[in-house]
């Protein structure tokens, strides 16, 4: 059973744990919305949160407070003048975690953590990438064949005979299988136990 043992580990020492918490912190204040998994992101969600309460009340004690959890003077900056300032109506509950189902490589559940007032806006996507062919047919002026050299008469009886292979060091002959090694005589490793002798 376990009683008294609150918190996850998540596979690391304090210093470690710590030192990502306090990470991940300052990712989720500069861009309002991270992903990680599932277990982070419910360890993670009542440390931003108690933050941000104390970031509603901006005095000398609070800004100590986060600056032990957050290192960026700018985020802890941030913090108190645009993010504690959007929820000062709000008695709690600021973020919201968004489950993303397993992750492709170790199979790891995947959520967002992110403000509750978040709005996801698509960024503008510039002009797009020209490929290869689309470039060879604008530079021939729209049309693009592949060039195939037409085979003089009377290579059929060439095309039932196998190819030559290139030499590359050594010639291998594909006709004759290869000869195996002898083996190799000798005591041989499955034969019978010294403890009988």
């Amino acid at each position: 059973m376990q009683h008294n043992r609150a918190g996850r580990k998540l596979r690391r020492n304090t210093s470690h744990r710590l030192a990502m918490f306090s990470n991940q912190l300052d990712s989720l204040f500069n861009h309002e919305r991270i992903q990680t998994t599932l277990s982070k992101a419910k360890e993670l969600r009542p440390l931003a949160e108690k933050l941000i309460t104390r970031a509603k009340k901006d005095d000398v004690a609070a800004r100590r407070h986060v600056s032990r959890w957050i290192p960026d003077r700018t985020t802890i900056k941030r913090v108190f003048e645009t993010i504690a300032p959007r929820f000062v109506d709000r008695p709690g509950g600021y973020t919201r975690i968004l489950r993303l189902g397993a992750r492709k490589g170790d199979a790891a559940e995947v959520a967002i953590l992110e403000f509750v007032d978040f709005k996801f806006e698509l960024k503008e996507r510039g002009p797009k990438k020209e490929s290869m062919s689309d470039r060879a047919r604008r530079a021939s002026g729209g049309r693009v064949e592949t060039v195939r050299k037409d085979k003089p008469e009377g290579t059929e009886a060439d095309e039932a005979a196998p190819r030559p292979r290139k030499a590359s060091g050594v010639k291998a002959d594909r006709t004759k299988p290869a000869a195996r090694p002898a083996p190799k005589k000798g005591p041989s490793r499955t034969g019978p136990s010294k403890r009988g002798a």
